[in-house]
Parts: C-alpha cells; structure tokens; sequence
C-alpha cells in the first residue's frame, strides 16, 4: 500500500515518515503543490492532507486531489479539534478526519481500512484503475483524464486483457488466440491494433510496453 502525506510541518513528516514506513510506502510533500502534482502523475492509495496549509487551503486542496483521482481517499489530519471544521470536512466528503496527536496503531488502521474499502468499491463496481484511466468493465467505456475515449472493440479487448493482469507478458500468439480464437490472424495485424491504441491512450500509453518476440505487457 502507498500513502502520500502532505504537511508543510517538516518535522512531522519526518515523525510520520518513521513511524509509517513499516506499514507504507510513502511520498511526502512539505509543499502542497508539488503534492498535487505527483497525485495527478502517479499511483498513490491514499492521502494523508493536513488541514492547515500556509497559503493553501485544506479544503480547496482537498477538491483539487479529488478532481485528479475521485476515487482516491483523503483522510485529513489536524490539530484542530472544532466539532463545525470536522463537520465542514465530512460535508464535502472527507474519508477521515483525524485528530493531532494520534496513536501510530490507530492511525495506520484507519489508513488500511480507507484504502481496503477503497480497492472494494473498485472491485464491486467492476472498475480498472491506473492512475488517470479508468475502465468501466460493465459500461464497456474507457476514461482517460475525465475523457471518455473511443476504441475499436479489438483495442478495447486488448486493453482489458493487458488491465486484468497487470506487469504480467501476454505473448502475442496468445493474444490472438484470446481475441480472435479460430480466425486467422497476422501478427502484423495485432501489432497494428495495438498502435491505434497507443495512439488513443497518450500519453498513458508510455505504460504499455512491447517485449520484442514476446508481447505485450502493461507496466504499472
């Protein structure tokens, strides 16, 4: 499991840093933008935000990290023990809300227990997740950056596949078989499927990697 904190505290975060690593690994941010930004590029579980940012707020913070991953938890934590901001938080839909000083035990319990129900969710709603893409199995629809993206039924199947068994090699004649079974088909022919797709998925696509005389893989 992978949590990012963001706290302008230093010194907490080099306390949470030792008293989390066991449980997590993690990314911490004493500047809240730079936090932001490695959300919006990479794969994190859950968040850890402090409320009271200099120059920020924790709210506003909050919805940025939301409108980047909406299915991400954000758990805040705070010295600020004011029953109306902890109501404020749970209003605009924070997954926790804790209070400064938390018990170590408590705190990575609360973390595993937002990201388990988290992961799920996915699961329950037969949803694929990397980073910014998103697959809706049942909906048969494909989301990059908030963007629904329009595939063939072939890169659609493919991109399922390489999703469902993620940093796994697919051998290319085991693709064909998957997707066209007693059709015959070139491996050129997949090869070409599978630009079109990188082409659709930019600049995702950089993820998905070609092993020569192999196949495909999705590196995550």
């Amino acid at each position: 499991m992978h949590v990012t904190i963001i706290d302008d505290n230093r010194d907490l975060l080099e306390a949470l840093s030792g008293t989390l690593s066991d449980s997590f690994n993690l990314e911490l941010f004493s500047e809240p933008d730079k936090g932001l930004d490695f959300v919006r590029n990479n794969h994190t579980d859950a968040i850890l935000l402090d409320l009271h940012i200099p120059g920020k707020d924790g709210f506003q913070m909050y919805e940025e990290l939301k409108r980047s991953k909406h299915n991400l938890p954000v758990l805040f934590l705070t010295g600020d023990a004011d029953l109306s901001t902890r109501l404020k938080g749970f209003e605009i839909g924070a997954d926790d809300f804790l209070i400064k000083p938390i018990q170590t035990e408590e705190l990575v319990a609360r973390l595993r227990n937002r990201i388990q129900l988290s992961k799920r969710n996915l699961q329950n709603n037969k949803i694929l997740k990397f980073k910014d893409l998103v697959i809706d199995l049942d909906g048969h629809q494909v989301n990059l950056n908030g963007e629904m993206i329009r595939l063939t039924p072939k890169e659609y199947q493919l991109l399922v596949v390489l999703a469902q068994n993620p940093n796994r090699v697919i051998h290319k004649d085991d693709l064909i078989q998957m997707l066209w079974k007693d059709v015959h088909v070139e491996v050129n022919n997949l090869d070409t499927h599978f630009s079109n797709l990188r082409r659709k998925l930019k600049p995702f696509s950089t993820h998905i990697k070609t092993l020569k005389n192999l196949g495909y893989v999705l590196r995550i």
